[in-house]
């Protein structure tokens, strides 16, 4: 009787948890699930109710925190506008100053020094107590006040020379490169750029400008690589082609011409490297390296000449072809080193050829970008090949021929021919279901063009003639085409290439029909129509013997 109440108690004990258990996993529902316990032991049961206590921390900690607005206006932007405004007005003050002879030069110096060394200091300190923000707004805002002092000094007070103004602005500019910060190096790279032009100098040397500039630009690009500072890495190489940009047009001289373009082939073998050697592929390095090379064409055409501008096209197509077997087991650096090896490719043939006379490589060259696009999947390189390959064939399709044998000529069939090649290569790279799209569609667009080129080549060969002549010529021409694509469909079993010989055919009716007819004499029209009819009839009849 005893035992039988005791194992009563235990039954209702357990009840009683597994309840508590049940309302736990309700209290807990939004963040965990929680299985049930059916008859666990007590330890068992105690570790499952603390599971959704700790689900609910952890999910609590993965909700993102909202934004602190008061700490972005108050402790983000607020300083950086108002170091601007503090610069403008100290600047008003010391004119004011001035204006009111309150102040002579030398203490006007002075105080401009004592200033920004001020600020230098405070946002030292600050950025050593943690207000990272505050601190690099306080020395950033220094370097302006630090430079415009020194300029003043030397070119408006004349209390100092040009190599020690020089010394001066570039250790300003050295000082910030210590300081972590991305904003203080964007600060420093504009201050540095501008720097020689701060400087008065009887006798400007345009080695010592460029030589400085490329260098600091070297500096500049190694601390954004070396802190991953994209918006320097970007900045630097922009400034740099800014700066010499200017710089050539009030110089204008034909002995700086070399120096301009070795700097800017130094910049450009500089990003070139950083991309290579980059372990992971930055999409910002990868474009700006490709319009670092359309930059880079440009520098050339106008600082070398011909000769010189084909050299170095050709030295960059070679790089960027050992470049792209360099990194051929990264497929996403190889994809990249291709397009720039096609562009490369596509400048030195602009260099190497008049476009009239080598339209043709352009076209060939945009069906050897459809292989690589088509082989390797890239969209980019797909665009680039339909561009290429549209915008040549194109210009040869506009260009009329006057003469049956000519470059016009030759450009056409050059044409006609990549138009099969076309469509190989889209079938041996798309999948079975697309294959007759391409099929169908490229022997559209092959039998139009040619249609119009036979047109155009008759036309050329038979201008001497007078118009009955030509007339019977072209449709003589129009039917054997159409002939030619019957037989085309029919020894290869190519339906579309039937259908298009009968659409030919049908044309040349309506030509005959609608054109023809007021400029052919009786007997050659009876006679037109009796061989056109008969070719229709023979048609129809085997058709009829291959079904």
């Amino acid at each position: 009787m005893e035992k039988e109440r005791i194992e009563e108690l235990e039954r209702k004990i357990s009840s009683l948890e597994e309840d508590v258990a049940r309302l736990k996993s309700l209290v807990y529902k939004t963040n965990s699930p929680r299985p049930k316990t059916v008859h666990a032991p007590p330890k068992q049961r105690e570790e499952t109710t603390k599971r959704p206590a700790q689900t609910a921390a952890k999910s609590s900690q993965a909700i993102e925190e909202p934004v602190d607005w008061e700490k972005v206006l108050f402790q983000t932007w607020l300083p950086r506008i108002f170091i601007f405004v503090f610069i403008i007005g100290v600047l008003w003050g010391f004119k004011a100053a001035s204006d009111y002879g309150l102040m002579n030069e030398k203490a006007k110096v002075v105080l401009g020094f004592v200033v920004s060394i001020g600020f230098a200091v405070t946002g030292h300190f600050q950025i050593k107590k943690g207000r990272l923000v505050l601190g690099q707004v306080l020395v950033g805002g220094a370097i302006p006040i630090l430079m415009l002092t020194t300029f003043a000094m030397h070119s408006l007070y004349h209390l100092a020379g040009p190599t020690l103004a020089f010394i001066l602005n570039t250790s300003w500019i050295i000082a910030t490169v210590f300081y972590r910060s991305q904003a203080l190096g964007i600060i420093s790279a504009v201050g540095g750029v501008l720097v020689p032009f701060l400087i008065e100098s009887n006798s400007p040397n345009a080695l010592i400008f460029i030589g400085y500039e490329t260098l600091l630009y070297i500096a500049f690009l190694y601390v954004a690589i070396k802190q991953k500072y994209s918006i320097l890495y970007v900045l630097s190489a922009v400034l740099l082609n800014l700066t010499l940009l200017i710089y050539y047009s009030f110089v204008g001289d034909n002995d700086v011409k070399g120096l301009l373009g070795m700097a800017i082939l130094i910049q450009h073998l500089c990003l070139l490297s950083s991309f290579f050697l980059s372990k992971s592929v930055l999409q910002i390095y990868a474009f700006t390296l490709l319009s670092s090379l359309a930059v880079t064409y440009g520098w050339l055409l106008a600082v070398f000449n011909d000769g010189t501008t084909t050299l170095v096209l050709l030295a960059l197509v070679i790089i960027y072809a050992l470049g792209a077997y360099a990194v051929r087991s990264s497929k996403e650096k190889f994809e990249f080193f291709i397009t720039y090896l096609i562009v490369a490719v596509a400048f030195f043939i602009h260099q190497l050829v008049d476009l009239r006379e080598g339209v043709i490589l352009y076209v060939i060259q945009g069906l050897a970008v459809y292989y690589i696009a088509m082989t390797y999947k890239n969209l980019l390189h797909q665009l680039f090949s339909y561009t290429i390959y549209i915008l040549s064939a194109t210009y040869i399709l506009v260009t009329p021929i006057e003469r049956v044998l000519s470059l016009p000529t030759l450009n056409w069939i050059v044409v006609l021919a990549s138009i099969p090649v076309f469509i190989w290569i889209s079938i041996q790279k798309k999948e079975q279901d697309e294959h007759d799209m391409f099929k169908i569609g490229g022997s559209i667009v092959f039998s139009i063009l040619s249609l119009i080129f036979a047109t155009e080549v008759t036309a050329a060969g038979t201008n001497h003639l007078s118009a009955n002549p030509q007339t019977l010529i072209m449709t003589a021409v129009w039917l054997g085409l159409s002939i030619a694509a019957f037989i085309i469909g029919s020894l290869k079993t190519f339906k579309t290439a039937t259908y298009i010989g009968v659409g030919i055919l049908f044309l040349t009716l309506f030509k005959l029909v609608l054109y023809d007819l007021p400029f052919i004499p009786m007997a050659i029209r009876a006679l037109l129509f009796i061989v056109l009819g008969a070719i229709g009839l023979i048609i129809s009849r085997l058709f009829y013997k291959k079904k």
